[in-house]
């Protein structure tokens, strides 16, 4: 057996391979995954066709073959397409490999030339590299982290580039390879590197799904699963990286600490739907408020604590003050919820932070405030300077 043939079978393995690893994934439901399995299923078998051309009818040695490859490139950009929420353009992508196929046939029946055959190969691969490129860098914004999307946005460009080499060389020495399985040093290059190309852009498409997978799991450990607000233990991990950052840098951080008032009676009498249905439209309220910096977290049941980085007391005080009001016309206004929620109100505390003070301190301070709050009335925000008083 040739050179070729070994290549051709090991690229089919690894086909077989990669689209195991790819059924795996399926239970994420992550988008474009069932196009990357179907791509390295016709990857694969096109490969198993190319290997065994010498004993197989021309019409599916050439044609076929090659169809299967175009269709697997196809699929492959599909995608990568809907991986970053565009819809495939299965049309385009069918003319295509339509006219890929095509070509193919001219230069088979009408016009024989191996080297133009190859060409045409070469120029639609290329191209749909250059597209599966194209597509996550557009998307960049939406990257979840870069090295990923870098390695298969280059794994793409070095194999367009490929594709345009081969095509120069075929086009310029027609005459030296008549056939994929012809075991010369140029054919046994080319058929080597493009063996592995569906394989390589399915590991970068792997490892898109893998960091997503992370990402997901990390956003759901540390957000509140009713609320979306961040979640306890998240919060912790983030005050305390700001306090040390304020201790450095000597700039000023404050905290409010603030719960529902009387939000057992709500949940007593409304039930426990109508209560979560509260929490979730002060997140809504609160998303008004507090800046893309701050820190929005729910801390118990219905306690909830927004940090404020580089935020003095007064200008804490009156965040607390814009939030407790814009709480306060619930039960009016009724753009906040799907559902409509009773009027509520919150209490707020306000403290800020001092010197070489730990988290803990910063907490009980801001606590303090908030009892006080609710001891003169509740539904309203006291700053620790009162409570103090």
């Amino acid at each position: 057996m040739s050179s070729t043939f070994n290549i051709l079978i090991v690229g089919a393995l690894f086909c077989v391979l990669m689209l195991l690893v790819l059924t795996s994934l399926l239970r994420s439901r992550l988008p474009g995954i069932r196009e990357w399995c179907l791509a390295n299923g016709f990857a694969c078998a096109a490969l198993l066709l190319y290997a065994f051309g010498n004993v197989l009818p021309p019409l599916i040695a050439y044609e076929i073959a090659n169809g299967a490859y175009a269709a697997a490139s196809a699929a492959m950009l599909a995608g990568f397409r809907r991986y970053y929420g565009k819809e495939p353009k299965w049309g385009m992508l069918a003319a295509g490999v339509a006219a890929a196929v095509g070509a193919i046939a001219l230069f088979h029946y009408k016009f024989d030339s191996y080297a133009m055959r190859t060409v045409v190969v070469a120029v639609f691969q290329g191209v749909v590299c250059l597209a599966i490129g194209a597509t996550i860098m557009r998307a960049r914004r939406d990257w979840t982290s870069h090295y990923p999307s870098l390695f298969t946005v280059g794994m793409a460009v070095v194999v367009a580039t490929g594709h345009g080499i081969r095509s120069i060389i075929y086009l310029t020495n027609t005459g030296e390879v008549t056939s994929l399985l012809q075991p010369s040093p140029w054919n046994l290059f080319f058929v080597s590197a493009g063996t592995f190309v569906l394989p390589v852009l399915t590991f970068g498409a792997v490892m898109l799904v893998h960091d997503a997978m992370l990402a997901k799991a990390e956003l759901a450990a540390n957000r509140d699963f009713l609320t979306s607000a961040w979640t306890r233990r998240a919060f912790f991990e983030h005050a305390d990286r700001e306090l040390l950052r304020a201790r450095r840098t000597g700039r000023h951080l404050s905290l409010l600490l603030l719960d529902v008032d009387h939000f057992k009676k709500i949940n007593d009498a409304e039930g426990h739907a109508v209560g979560d249905q509260v929490l979730i439209d002060l997140v809504k309220r609160a998303a008004t408020v507090v800046r893309g910096m701050d820190y929005f977290a729910r801390v118990g049941g219905e306690e909830f604590a927004v940090l404020l980085p580089e935020t003095p007391r007064e200008a804490a005080a009156a965040v607390a003050e814009r939030l407790r009001s814009i709480v306060a016309q619930s039960g009016i206004d009724k753009g906040w919820s799907k559902t409509t929620v009773p009027h509520y109100t919150v209490s707020i505390g306000v403290s800020s932070a001092r010197g070489f003070e730990s988290l803990q301190d910063l907490l009980r301070r801001a606590d303090a405030a908030l009892y006080a709050a609710k001891a003169m009335g509740r539904n309203r925000a006291v700053s620790e300077a009162d409570a103090e008083a």
